[in-house]
């Protein structure tokens, strides 16, 4: 019987071991709170807001704007008057390349105008006194051919034209007349590629400047 009182000591003595093993053998987490905790100071606002901050660097790609373009055919320029539409779109920073075109479509104008002045100044002001008059929508010519002529409009219409005509002279508008304008032959158009939305304005102000083109949004090929 005294080896069965010895086991039972033995297994008391086990679980008593085994229920106050936190006593007997801390955990590192528990001796780890108990080092020095006289140390320990909590931090107001304005100590966390000294302590350095490590940032991760982050790589932002630049955003960069693409502007849409678009592409113009400005047409029925004849040889006397296509280098002078080449100038003006290179005033508007555009390059058009220059291309046969097909005159099989071409039709006549009745073109009403005023007939060229001696230079850019006199046609201004004669431009000012035109307008004064009520008139608005005119155009002083810049091709080299019709170089200072007032424009007052292009028909397919002969009665139209006759009847701007008359207005004019309503008006009070002397020396306007009327022609027939025909494209002929040899006529060549301009592709003008890569056109941002403000130089399309620009070139639909410059377009009526040259008597008979025609501007028209293009294929870019």
């Amino acid at each position: 019987m005294k080896w069965l009182l010895g086991l039972l000591v033995l297994v008391n003595v086990g679980l008593l071991a085994y229920y106050n093993l936190d006593m007997i053998a801390p955990k590192p987490a528990q001796m780890n709170a108990q080092i020095n905790p006289e140390k320990l100071k909590i931090l107001d606002q304005q100590a966390l807001e000294a302590m350095p901050r490590k940032m991760a660097a982050i790589t932002v790609a630049p955003v960069v704007e693409t502007q849409a373009t678009s592409c113009y055919e400005w047409g029925n320029f004849t040889a006397s008057n296509l280098p002078s539409a080449q100038v003006a779109l290179a005033k508007l920073g555009l390059v058009g390349v220059a291309k046969q075109a097909d005159t099989t479509k071409a039709d006549r104008r009745f073109w009403v105008y005023y007939p060229p002045l001696k230079n850019a100044q006199l046609a201004q002001q004669k431009a000012d006194e035109i307008k004064a008059l009520g008139v608005g929508e005119i155009f002083v010519v810049q091709d080299s051919q019709w170089r200072h002529a007032i424009s007052f409009g292009l028909f397919q219409d002969e009665k139209l034209a006759t009847n701007l005509l008359n207005d004019l002279q309503t008006r009070g508008v002397k020396g306007a007349t009327k022609a027939l304008r025909s494209p002929g032959k040899n006529i060549s158009s301009l592709l003008v590629k890569a056109v941002t939305p403000e130089a399309a304005l620009e070139l639909q102000k410059v377009s009526p400047e040259f008597v008979g083109s025609e501007l028209k949004v293009a294929a870019c090929n």
